[in-house]
């Protein structure tokens, strides 16, 4: 395997741990959020959520930028690889305290 490849193979997992993130995410609010008594803490998000932009930015949106990232991989990984790494941290701990505080 080329050192191309395995420089890439990184970035392809943190995209995907974004995009199932993403996917549970929009689950857990729907069903915290909209169906239940909970409120959503992000202001930018707040006056989605319920409504079917939500959906769409959720499941639409996000996954088409998670691609646009890929195809622009040449040019992402030397200089935001490190972002993206920070993302995919802090998605990681807050999927962690949704899980542990909601639903344990």
């Amino acid at each position: 395997m080329s050192e191309r490849e395995t420089r890439f193979r990184g970035l392809f997992w943190m995209l995907m741990l974004i995009a199932l993130f993403n996917t549970v995410d929009f689950f857990a609010t729907q069903d915290l959020v909209a169906f239940g008594d909970h409120n959503e803490w992000n202001p930018l998000m707040r006056g989605l959520v319920g409504t079917p932009y939500f959906a769409v930015y959720k499941l639409v949106l996000i996954p088409v930028g998670l691609l646009f990232l890929w195809s622009v991989r040449k040019w992402v990984v030397p200089k935001y690889e490190g972002l993206i790494r920070l993302a995919c941290g802090a998605y990681t701990l807050l999927m962690a305290y949704t899980w542990v505080v909601f639903y344990i």
